[in-house]
Formats: C-alpha cells, structure tokens, sequence
C-alpha cells in the first residue's frame, strides 16, 4: 500500500498540470475556434479541394510539433530567469536594462518590441477569442446573428470588470472548466475522424509542402492563417513562473497538444464530408444536440483565454514598471499567497475600452483575424534573437550548433512574421500603432529617467560632502527622526538638501533610503536590507526588491531601523516631487520624447503610494526640472 506521502506528490502534480490548463494554454487552446477556418479560408472557402484539407492540417501539425513542442517547450522554458519566463525574463538574464550600447543595444530594442507586441496583442486576443466563439449563434440559432457583437461586447466587460476582484476566487474553476473543454476538443475531433479516417494522411508533412507550392502566390495569406493556430505559443514561456517547466511540458504533451491535433483533424475531416462545414466547422463537427453546450462552453473557454492574457499583460506591466520603461501606476495585489496576482485598474480600463471598440469595428472574427496575429509573430522573433544571444552567453554551445539553433528557429519565425506583414493593410495596422504607441512610451520613459538624472545633480552634492559640511550654527534641530528616499545611495537626496539650505533645519537622526530593483524576479528576505551609519546623524541604507516582488518600503524597513534604534513609527518621511518642465520648443525627436515624458510623469503614481508610504506621516518637496 502506497504512503501518504507518495500519494501526495501523485495528485499534487495532477492538481498542477489541472491548473496550469486554466492559465497556461487558454490562448492556443481556443485556436480551434477559428484557425482552421481561416486557413480554409485562404485557399478558397467552399472550393477547397481534399488535397488542400489535408495541407492545411499538415501544416498546422508541424507547426505545432516545431514553433510550441520544439522551440518552446523543449528549448525556450529552459531559459528562466530564477524560475521566471518571458521576454523581459530574458532582457533581465542577458542584463541588458542596466546599460546598451552595440549589438547590446539591438537586443535590448528587440525585446522592447517584443514586449510592446504582446501588450498590443493582450489588446486582440480578448476581441477575437470572444467573438470566434459567440460566432457559434450563426449556426445554432441563425435568426439571432445580429447579436453576436453585442453579446460579444457584454462579455467583454464582464471579463474586465471582473479583474478588480483578483483571480485567486475563481483561479480554482480555471483549470477544471479547461479540462472539460480539451477533453471536449478531443471527443469531437475523434468524432470527425471517424467519419474521415483518410485525414489522418496530414501527419505527412509532404502534404503542407505540396500546399505551399501550388498556391506560391497566396502562400503568405496560407502561413498567416496557419499561424492562428500557434498564437498562444508565448503564453508557455511567460507563465513559466507559475507553474515551472515541468509541470508546463507534461500538461502540454498529455493533454493540450493531443486534443488541438484531433480538433483540428476532426474539423478537416467533417470538410471532407461537408463542404457546407466550411462556415463554421468547428461547430459543424458537433452533433446538434450538444450546439447549445459547446457555445456555452466555448464561452467560458474564451473568457478564460482572456483572463489569463490579461493577467499576463499586467506582469508584463509591472516588470517594465520595475526596470524603468514604464511609469508607474497604481497596483493592487490580489492574494495573500502569490505575488504575480495584480490588478493593475489604469491599464485595466484602457485595454476594456480598446477591446470593446474592436469588436464594434471589426464586427467578426473573419475581419478580425486579418488584424489578429502580427503582433505574436514579431514577439516570437524577438524572443528568438535574445533566446540565441542568451544560449550563446550561457550555455556556452560551440558555434556551428550556435548557427544551426539561430538558423532553424530564424526560418520558422521569420516566415510566419513575413506572412503575418502581408495584413498590415487589411487590419493587421492595429496590433501595429498599439505596440508602436507602448514603444514609444517606454522609450519616452527610460529617456527621460535618465535625463531627470542629469537634471538632478545639479540640485545636489555627494552624500559625504553635505555630511562633511556638518551643521550650520544657525541651523534648527527637529527632535524627529526623518527617512529621505534617495535616487542614488552615495547622493545627497534633493529633499534634504533643501530642508536644510533652504529652511535651515536638520533632523536628529536622518535615514537615507534608496530603493532598488534587481535583475531577478525576488530578492531573499537576508538579502533585501544593507544597513551603513555614515556618522552619529546620518544613516544610508540600500533596500533591495525584485522586479516581481511587491514594494513595501516600511514593512521591510521597519526591523533594519529598530536595530539601529530607531522607532519607524515615529519617524517622517520626506520624499521630493519633481515638477517636470518640457522644452519650450519642439526641434526633433529628443523634444517630442521630453514632452511625452512630461505628460507620462503628471499621470504616474507618486511616490508615497508606489513604495507603501504611510500619507499622515509624509512630506512631499515639489520643485522644477526643465529637461
């Protein structure tokens, strides 16, 4: 009889493997909805011929089993950054943040707009997995298809306002509902294969190449529709940190991977069958008297979809927050038990809004889906080049497997992206001018620190000057004990050199805190706090956060400042607020920069609210910086 202790670590990875098919594969598992569709689509609608059925699934098979089974889950997982994934996971390992210059700096901007690609496509992927599956009415109810983007639109909401309340209440449901939905993928696809059992040929890879060239001209509009297929791809390698590579690979290759290929052979097959199955075959491959179930559960499949891609889109927010390339805004963690559960209400909002007026535009999934993908395609490029470049780095490999790995995944990924450009002009503009505009916000952003830096040591001195000029004799002593947050630990903090130029006081005890962020995602509890009494007034302490780490300035500063007998409590903190002044004229490129960030730095969160700060006990010192 097997221990308690074997039957545990039995059902605990199930439990896991169960949850990460709530979180992990909600994009790609909803591919079905409308990627065979639009490759059937691409070749010629109800004219496609039974060679062509059987191109498209090879394609998408090999597509699957080379960019998600061999680039993702065997190679890219494996490049985690203390066990966290994603593009700017990848920014953090090839360190790339701290300082860019050469071939550096050609990685640092290919992870920008890999990062501002995915935050477009958070933007998409809601629209188009929503209104693929309430496109399901046009089937079963036809007299109701002129409801489908209203009901499309109500859902949406829902899903956004549903943010506020966090994922951890109804993270449970996720991964069961999920479940149920692949098992359901995999039923109907065996369905459909049995009444076409000559569709199993696809696994031919022959099949896709034939397909290729006998449609050379329309090839690009083929591989663009085939991509839809593989959308969720990047999904894998940013929730790497949830659930770990492991968990992630037995899910994928046991239960996602073989339920998509049976759909997708399922609905190939029904179009041999049916050329009418064309319109919509992942419902014609349903038998009629579970129409009304499946859209319920399509339903739900999409809203989870479009949970998880927006909760991928507010950590890949907060990441950029914390290496400098966005600003600030206002976060709330939503569970006790995991940090990376955020709500993020201003980015919320906007992405509600942009959503929203997505479907109303496009109005369905075959317009849509013109505009859908482009973004993913240029994310995984980007992911490729830093994946490379990090191999090269780390693993050391010797340079021809180096020029093989580069040129294997190169041709895949380029490919798709150059297929995916052939949409710019029928909508694929869209994901386009979104990563665009966040581009050009993270530039303005990181742009501007570094030059409110410059600005900044003009209104200041070393730290161990001002403490060498020691008191004036005129000088007021508060009996408090004030905390003065600090841009640079060896600089004096511009608030307290004008308390005490200006207003001529000084404290009893001064603390000089700089908050830092590292180049992993957590920093340990006995590596988080350095403690340096500069003399008997002046204290510099260097606290330390991980970039997905929530920031609580007092909770972590408290016991530092006890032990230098120090009541945190009664202490004030006083944090200067920079006015920021943008140049009066526009003459190129670094002015349009410097006003965006001006406006960038009215809008984000203060200070006293982004490091915990308690408002009764702390003072904020305004003053100008023209940049």
């Amino acid at each position: 009889m097997a221990s308690p202790a074997a039957a545990k670590s039995r059902v605990l990875p199930l439990a896991a493997e169960t949850a990460a098919l709530g979180v992990v594969f909600g994009d790609i598992g909803t591919s079905p909805l409308y990627a065979f569709k639009q490759g059937l689509l691409a070749v010629g609608g109800t004219a496609v011929t039974h060679s062509e059925v059987l191109g498209l699934l090879s394609l998408i098979t090999w597509a699957i089993i080379l960019s998600i089974s061999i680039k993702y889950v065997s190679l890219v997982l494996r490049a985690d950054n203390d066990g966290e994934g994603g593009i700017l996971a990848l920014v953090t390992l090839l360190d790339l943040h701290r300082s860019a210059t050469g071939k550096r700096l050609f990685l640092l901007i290919a992870g920008l707009i890999g990062a501002a690609m995915l935050i477009g496509d958070g933007v998409l992927t809601p629209a188009m997995s929503v209104l693929s599956a309430i496109e399901g009415l046009e089937v079963i109810a036809p007299a109701l298809d002129h409801w489908i983007v209203a009901v499309t639109v109500l859902v949406i909401l829902l899903v956004f306002f549903s943010q506020r309340a966090g994922t951890e209440r109804i993270g449970a449901f996720y991964g069961p509902i999920m479940l149920v939905w692949f098992g359901s993928l995999a039923a109907l696809g065996v369905h459909g294969i049995v009444q076409a059992p000559q569709v199993l040929w696809a696994l031919d890879p022959r099949h896709g190449i034939e397909l290729l060239n006998d449609h050379i001209w329309f090839a690009g509009a083929v591989l663009g529709a085939i991509f839809l297929a593989i959308t969720g791809g990047e999904a894998l390698y940013a929730d790497l940190g949830h659930f770990g590579r492991k968990v992630i690979t037995r899910a994928w290759l046991l239960v996602a991977m073989p339920a998509l290929l049976l759909n997708y052979y399922g609905q190939g097959a029904i179009v041999l069958v049916n050329r009418e199955a064309v319109r919509n075959p992942f419902y014609d491959l349903s038998p009629d008297f579970v129409d009304v179930p499946l859209l319920i559960l399509a339903t739900a499949a999409t809203v989870i979809a479009s949970q998880a891609i927006i909760t991928g889109v507010f950590s890949l927010a907060k990441q950029a927050i914390e290496l400098g390339y966005l600003p600030p805004m206002r976060i709330r963690y939503t569970s006790e038990h995991n940090d990376q559960h955020i709500y993020v209400g201003r980015l919320n909002w906007i992405m509600m809004i942009a959503c929203a007026l997505i479907v109303v535009s496009f109005g369905s999934s075959d317009r849509l889906a013109s505009a859908y993908g482009i973004a993913v395609a240029m994310a995984m490029v980007s992911t490729t080049i830093l994946f490379v470049a990090y191999v090269r780095r780390s693993w050391r490999w010797p340079l021809p497997a180096l020029i093989l790995l580069a040129g294997s995944l190169g041709v895949i990924d380029i490919s798709f992206a150059a297929a995916n450009l052939t949409k710019l002009h029928d909508g694929g503009w869209l994901p386009v001018t979104i990563a665009a505009i966040v581009l050009l916000i993270m530039v303005s952003w990181r742009r501007g620190l570094e030059g409110l830096g410059i600005q900044q040591r003009r209104f200041t001195e070393p730290l161990d000057a001002f403490i060498a000029r020691g008191r004036p004799p005129a000088c007021a002593i508060s009996p408090r004990t004030a905390i003065f947050l600090s841009r640079g630990g060896a600089v004096t903090p511009v608030a307290l050199g004008r308390v005490s130029d200006l207003l001529d006081v000084q404290f009893t005890k001064a603390v000089i805190v700089s908050v830092w962020i590292a180049s992993r995602p957590r920093v340990p509890v006995d590596e988080r706090v350095r403690v340096l009494p500069l003399d008997g007034v002046h204290v510099r302490v260097d606290v330390r956060f991980g970039y997905m780490q929530q920031i609580d300035v007092p909770a972590v500063l408290g016991p530092a400042l006890y032990a230098q007998g120090i009541d945190p409590d009664e202490a004030v903190y006083v944090i200067g607020h920079e006015r920021v002044m943008p140049p009066e004229d526009i003459r190129g490129v670094r002015d349009v920069l410097a006003h965006v960030f001006a406006f960038l730095a009215r809008n984000a969160e203060r200070s006293v609210d982004r490091f915990g700060l308690p408002r009764p006990r702390t003072i904020e010192i305004g003053y100008p910086v023209r940049l």
